[in-house]
């Protein structure tokens, strides 16, 4: 057993160190990461299937490929992803006129999306989400969204 001095816990140290680098060495440092951006668009494919199954009236599968759709569109690091996503969750919320959690989904990711549009300084994608906001009767999100495309001179 080591002692807990100063050489033990350098030299637990120095062990755990070279186990990481033996992994990286061995799998490539982009295995090391948690979470990886999206390259393609994954999310696009994900919602083709959203559609495919609103069309063939499969609720279930919709929601499950919904899903898979919103992760892929925060891995991309896009705000045009989660439009779409969003875009989804209110279709979803008209088909299945229930508890309004599909609706409640949409509104956080628009925000979410508005902000990622604030980061990638695209306007049009602000004033996108404004219209949606306004369609959805939300009038104090339309205008924080506003404001926000404002800001961005």
């Amino acid at each position: 057993m080591i002692k807990r001095t100063r050489w033990g816990l350098g030299l637990t140290g120095a062990v755990v160190l070279a186990g990481v680098l033996g992994v990286t060495g061995v799998y490539g440092l982009d295995r090391l990461g948690f979470a990886q951006r999206d390259s393609g668009h994954a999310w696009a494919q994900r919602i083709g299937l959203v559609d495919d199954a609103i069309e063939r009236s499969e609720m279930s599968r919709a929601i499950y490929e919904w899903r898979e759709a919103y992760g892929a569109a925060n891995r991309s690091g896009s705000s045009e992803g989660l439009i779409a996503v969003g875009d989804r969750a209110v279709r979803l919320a008209e088909l299945s006129s229930g508890s309004g959690y599909f609706r409640t989904e949409a509104r956080y990711i628009y925000m979410h999306a508005a902000f990622r549009a604030r980061a990638e300084r695209s306007r049009d994608a602000i004033l996108r989400i404004v219209d949606v906001f306004e369609k959805l009767g939300d009038a104090e999100r339309a205008e924080q969204v506003r404001r926000i495309a404002e800001n961005l001179s």
